[in-house]
């Protein structure tokens, strides 16, 4: 991974080292969570098979995972965001590859855009079937860096679309 420094002084390059790591712990955190309730998924469709249950049904335990997976989230994200962004609630997708997928390798860039002493941007620059980024903006809310809101966009685009966690 690399971390370029747009438009931040230098007084602010120093809360990058901290906050550049929480916010990849929490995002490796969804990717592994992301990808169990996957594979559960994908288990409870097998078994669909078995109980003669047709393909385009949900499974009994179907809402069951889906509970699991917006509690474990919530829990994820409980004091890691803002109240604010808290009360949007988390994604209710997920896929594989999982959606922040690539922090798990280190083969992505990361800008980090801070000129104000309570707001700071994180981009993370990869590669998927497109070229594609995610921004996360932070704010300093009771001496505390929380994620207030996301965007994804595409490469070779200036748009940034707003975006669940």
């Amino acid at each position: 991974m690399r971390v370029n420094y747009k438009n931040t002084p230098e007084k602010y390059q120093a809360i990058a080292e901290k906050i550049i790591p929480d916010l990849l712990d929490l995002l490796k955190s969804l990717t592994l969570l992301e990808e169990e309730i996957f594979e559960r998924n994908r288990a409870l469709d097998k078994e669909k098979e078995g109980l003669g249950i047709p393909s385009n049904q949900l499974h009994p335990l179907w809402n069951e995972l889906m509970d699991d997976y917006f509690q474990r989230q919530m829990q994820l994200l409980t004091g890691r965001v803002t109240p604010q962004y808290l009360q949007r609630g988390p994604r209710n997708s997920y896929a594989s590859p999982s959606e922040y997928n690539y922090v798990q390798t280190n083969d992505f860039s990361v800008d980090f855009i801070m000129t104000k002493a309570e707001e700071a941007r994180i981009i993370t620059h990869f590669q998927e079937a497109l070229e594609m980024k995610h921004q996360f903006v932070l704010r300093l809310v009771d001496g505390n860096w929380l994620l207030d809101e996301k965007f994804y966009g595409f490469e070779d685009e200036e748009t940034w679309y707003l975006d669940s966690l």
